[in-house]
């Protein structure tokens, strides 16, 4: 899969190395980015789920743009942000020519830009609890694709004594910009189902961490000091999908990411996954795909 790295886990883990490459860039900024759509060659391997190892705000401005993260499906139409956090499983499909635009960083570039240290209320939009997808308005949208363009032009077509300070300063105006938006809409929302919120992504994070040992609807009830009738509720009404539903759905996306790589057998991909036998890995698998592992790994 030439660029990513294959982590023990099986997912693909995509930082900001391997960004700049299928840009066809050499690494200009180690910690940061700023590409259009335009400028990522598209390859097999982006048809994959993936973790990042760094933030990425993509802001839209075309058709709308499909994106799973954290096994939620969101449509990211025009005129809309969408907040992709390191470590968070996503898989963005990737349209040709789709005018979009983003920005990528490390915690260690945002430390570095000092941003935090008199606007940390600013970014509340980085908690992992937030939610990734912001609607804007065509003059909000239009405020931030010119400061997105600086930044690309500043990093890599422009050459200046002061260069890395002018990027700091161009990405602090920027992430200022976008806190003043994220701060409008979610003041709304904490009129309406913020805890519920909390408890799903705080789910999501959980199962992410935790689906390979723990499979109960009661286990990440108790650690979210709620019930599992109260937590099956919340995630349903959010998502339309039960807890049991996220479980499986992470469990079989994990197993045939594994799957996948011929160098591992059925029986591993079992113990990996944390099943008494691979009978019974086996049957969970064919139950919920159709297809026995061994047959999905013929297919391949």
């Amino acid at each position: 899969m030439s660029a990513h790295t294959t982590s023990v886990s099986g997912i693909d883990t995509y930082g900001i190395k391997e960004v700049h490459a299928d840009a066809g860039q050499k690494l200009q900024v180690n910690e940061f980015f700023v590409y259009n759509n335009e400028d990522i060659v598209i390859r097999e391997k982006m048809f994959h789920p993936v973790r990042s190892t760094h933030f990425a705000i993509h802001l839209n401005l075309g058709t709308a743009l499909e994106i799973k993260y954290n096994l939620i499906s969101y449509s990211v139409p025009k005129n809309s942000l969408f907040i992709v956090h390191p470590g968070i499983i996503h898989l963005i499909k990737v349209v040709e020519h789709l005018p979009t635009i983003s920005v990528g960083f490390t915690h260690d570039f945002l430390a570095a830009s000092m941003l935090h240290k008199k606007h940390v209320d600013a970014l509340g939009f980085l908690t992992p609890q937030s939610d990734p997808l912001f609607l804007l308005s065509e003059e909000e949208a239009q405020t931030l694709y010119p400061l997105m363009v600086y930044l690309r032009e500043m990093v890599y077509n422009y050459d200046h004594p002061f260069k890395e300070e002018m990027i700091y300063h161009g990405f602090n105006l920027f992430m200022l910009e976008v806190g003043v938006i994220a701060k409008k809409y979610r003041a709304n929302e904490e009129l309406g189902m913020t805890r519920k919120q909390d408890i799903l992504m705080s789910f999501l994070k959980l199962l992410a961490d935790h689906f390979k040992e723990e499979r109960s609807v009661q286990f990440y009830a108790n650690a979210l000091y709620v019930t599992p009738k109260h937590l099956t509720k919340t995630v349903k009404e959010l998502t339309t999908k039960t807890c049991g539903e996220f479980i499986d759905e992470m469990v079989i996306a994990e197993a045939k990411i594994l799957l996948d790589d011929l160098s591992y057998s059925v029986g591993q991909v079992a113990d990996y996954l944390h099943f008494s036998d691979q009978f019974f890995f086996s049957k969970f698998f064919k139950r919920r795909t159709g297809l026995s592992p061994k047959e999905y790994k013929n297919s391949l």
